[in-house]
Parts: structure tokens; C-alpha cells; sequence
């Protein structure tokens, strides 16, 4: 792993080959790492070399004023990315890194930004889904609070009573378990492109990306992280998608029977939820009794788009024990209970 380290206006000319290791000028005076980020941008990218000056002028636009740093993670691009990088980040003159990780999964290249971040937070950038107007929204209620994981609103009919709750020291927030109860159940878990995360709290908790994880390491990793949280806070904000510069291409090639890697995810969610809220029956029922059997179901749907047979999807279950995760009750939603009945007693029917 080798990585660039930029400050704005010091860029030797070793820079600009974006293969060896920059030194890290902050560092040099007194011998001591001074980096004092409120906020580390984390920023995973592959074959991005058109795209990612844009997407950055973007990201530095939403971060103007409060004190970030970039951790853009290569994960062994084919083009001129790791370049174009370093160029637009020196036109930017914001400070950061630009770290090559060789060829390798998102998760991989998330856990290699973690350890590299200096900043009091985290927020995570992804060239497809990119958000505006939440930054210092963000930041200001985190520092209010002292929380450990911010999110924002999904409507703006959230906003008042989040606003009452940012400066009301009588409203409480709600526990971890209660918050991701309510976000299960409305299915509203926030978007990992919309969250901010205290630094210090992930490395107390041990809390990182699973690596053999392609499918569902978001999800798991914002629902783990609520799970685990002292103090989770709803910013009182609505981000706005910033779909100008968002990446439009397609997804390349099939999945494969990586989609079902969503599903080990959601198990160890389950396992953090017993162990963090082992008291709380209605969470562990939405977990077991929706979210779970949802998560099989939604990977067999991909494998049959994809041409998978259902006889061969069949033996892939039995063999995983996930069949035995098909499990549900009264309270289940009628159309979950539908698909899984359907599957069960005449998978040759079932139409994804």
C-alpha cells in the first residue's frame, strides 16, 4: 500500500507520478503528527479519471469551512484516476491523501481510509450517491452533543423534532436499539453516504468494515454502529442529492452468489442486537422475522435476474443453512410471507 500525502501549495514534483509514498509535511516540525481535522472524507475509487475531479470540486464545495481532510483509497485502477487526483485535490488546496491499495473490495479500501483518517469525525463519500448540504448541519450537532453517529431527516416532517431535540436538554434521544427498531420497521435506515461517525468511538468499539463483505457491509456497518452508540443524533437537516455530478454508469458484470454475502450481514447485525440489546424482544423479532428472511429472499430474487436456477439456488441454501433462516410469524408482512410460502412448496413458480 502506497500513499501521497498533499498539502495545499507545498507538492514536490513526486507527486504528480501518484506511484510513491509523499512525506507527510505536517508531521516534520517537532518531530509530532499536528494534523487537526474536525473531519476526514473517506472516499473509495476505481476508474474514476473522468469523473472524479468533478465529484471532488463537489465534496470540497460541501466541506468549505469546516476543517476536512481527504482519504481518497484507489483500489487498483486501470486509468488515470490516481492522477487526476492528486491534480484536482492540488488545484483544491484541501489537505489529505491519496493511497494506493492495489486491486480489492470497497470494504478493504474503507478499513485501509479508517486507519489513515486524522479527524475528530468521518463521513464517507461514494462516486454514485453523493449528498449536499449537510456537512456543518452535521458537525455543529455532533459537537453539541458529543455524539457518536449523526444522521439527518428523510422528510421534512422530521425536522421540528429534531430541532427540539438539538436544544432541548429535557427531550432525550433515543437508545440505539430504539432507533434502529423504528428505522427497521419504517424501513428507513440512513444511506452510509449521509452519516458522520466519531473517530474514537469506532476504534472503542472495535468497529470496522467486514472485509469478505461486498454485498450489505453498508447497511451492516450503519446499523452496528447505531446499535453501539452512547449518544446517536438526528441533525435537524434534509440532504439533497447532488445528482449532477453523481457516477451514471452502470454496474459491470454479474454478482454471482456474492449478492447472499448480505445476508451473512445481516446475521452479524443480529449478533450485535443480542449483545448490545439482548432485552429488547421486538427488535430481535423484526431482525429474525423480517429483516433476515428479507435478506435471503432479496439475494435468491438477484440470483434468478442473473439466470441462477432455482434447483441450484435450493442446494446453495441448504448448504449455507440459510434455508433454515426462512422463519417467520403473524407479524411478518403478508408480502414477505407470500414469497417465502411460494418458494418453499413450488420454487418452480416463483418469479422474482
Amino acid at each position: 500500500m502506497r500513499s501521497v500525502r498533499f498539502t495545499p501549495f507545498l507538492l514536490p514534483p513526486l507527486w504528480y507520478t501518484g506511484f510513491a509514498a509523499g512525506r507527510n509535511y505536517a508531521a516534520e516540525k517537532g518531530g509530532q503528527n499536528v494534523r487537526t481535522s474536525k473531519l476526514s472524507i473517506l472516499f473509495p475509487v476505481w476508474n474514476l479519471e473522468k469523473e472524479i475531479p468533478g465529484i471532488l470540486r463537489f465534496e470540497a464545495e460541501q466541506a468549505r469551512g469546516v476543517g476536512a481532510e481527504f482519504i481518497i483509497v484507489d483500489m487498483g485502477s486501470e486509468d488515470r484516476t490516481v492522477l487526476e487526483a492528486v491534480q484536482a485535490v492540488k488545484e483544491l488546496g484541501v489537505p489529505g491523501f491519496v493511497i494506493q491499495n492495489g486491486r480489492s473490495q470497497v470494504p478493504v479500501a474503507l478499513n485501509t481510509a479508517l486507519r489513515k483518517a486524522g479527524g475528530e469525525y468521518l463521513t464517507f463519500l461514494f462516486a454514485r450517491r453523493l449528498y449536499r448540504g449537510f456537512l456543518k448541519e452535521y458537525l455543529d450537532a455532533a459537537h453539541r452533543s458529543g455524539a457518536d453517529f449523526v444522521y439527518g431527516c428523510t422528510a421534512k416532517g422530521e425536522i421540528p423534532a429534531a430541532e427540539r431535540r438539538s436544544v432541548s436538554s429535557v427531550v432525550r434521544q433515543p437508545d440505539g436499539g430504539a432507533l434502529v427498531r423504528k428505522m427497521l420497521s419504517r424501513g428507513a435506515v440512513p444511506d452510509i453516504a449521509d452519516i458522520l461517525v466519531r473517530r474514537e468511538f469506532l476504534r472503542e468499539q472495535d468497529l470496522s468494515f467486514a472485509e469478505e463483505c461486498a454485498f450489505g457491509y453498508a447497511e451492516e456497518f450503519v446499523l452496528r454502529c447505531l446499535l453501539c452508540a452512547g449518544t446517536a443524533v438526528q441533525a435537524p437537516v434534509l440532504p439533497e442529492r447532488g445528482g449532477a455530478c453523481e457516477l451514471k454508469r452502470g454496474r459491470q458484470g454479474a454478482a454471482g452468489k456474492a449478492v447472499f454475502q448480505r445476508v451473512g450481514a445481516m446475521l452479524r447485525v443480529l449478533e450485535t442486537a443480542k449483545s448490545r440489546c439482548g432485552n429488547d424482544a421486538e427488535l430481535l423479532r423484526l431482525l429474525q422475522r423480517e429483516q433476515i428472511p428479507a435478506a435471503v429472499m432479496d439475494a435468491v430474487d438477484a440470483a434468478l435476474q442473473e439466470g441462477t436456477g432455482y434447483r441450484e439456488i435450493r442446494a446453495y441454501l441448504s448448504g449455507r443453512g440459510y434455508d433454515r433462516l426462512l422463519a417467520v410469524d403473524r407479524r411478518t408482512s403478508a408480502a414477505l410471507r407470500h414469497r417465502i410460502l411460494l418458494w418453499k412448496i413450488a420454487p418452480w413458480m416463483y418469479r422474482a
